[in-house]
């Protein structure tokens, strides 16, 4: 739990940054590759190579890399159009992915209860952080989702 604080901190800080200082001023593919190649480096001393084929670990690693290299290439791209407030006011829709998507991938019944309360956590996010939205907001929007 402590490294989840510690992180969710860390990332905290990493909106206003991309938002202000790397969004517009440094190429998105150049930040995206930087960010994906830093964050193997750092997770490379937890991997554990006893328990996999050498084959599918890359193969698992290439997918994730695809995974969030197209993922924060959307998210660089949508601080064009929209402000660090938006893109934090847009993201608040992760719960109810997160949610929906495990219950169809467990193949079992849309559990409503847990649909419930991440639809009450994106409502108090929308309450916190709803200020007014730009012009640009649907273009932004869409890159976040």
């Amino acid at each position: 739990m402590l490294y989840l604080i510690f992180v969710t901190i860390i990332w905290s800080f990493s909106f206003s940054f991309i938002g202000v200082y790397i969004s517009g001023q440094v190429d998105t593919w150049f930040a995206v590759v930087m960010r994906v190649v830093l964050a193997f480096i750092t997770f490379l001393p937890f991997l554990h190579f006893r328990n996999f084929k050498l084959k599918i670990m890359f193969l698992l690693m290439g997918v994730g890399a695809c995974q969030l290299g197209i993922m924060y290439f959307f998210y660089y791209n949508s601080f064009q159009y929209i402000s660090v407030p938006e893109v934090l006011l847009f993201t608040i829709f992760t719960p109810i992915y997160v949610t929906v998507i495990y219950d169809l991938l467990q193949r079992h019944p849309l559990r409503l209860s847990y649909l419930f309360t991440a639809i009450i956590a994106v409502i108090g996010a929308a309450i916190i952080r709803y200020d007014h939205i730009s012009a640009n907001f649907i273009i932004g929007f869409l890159l976040i989702q």
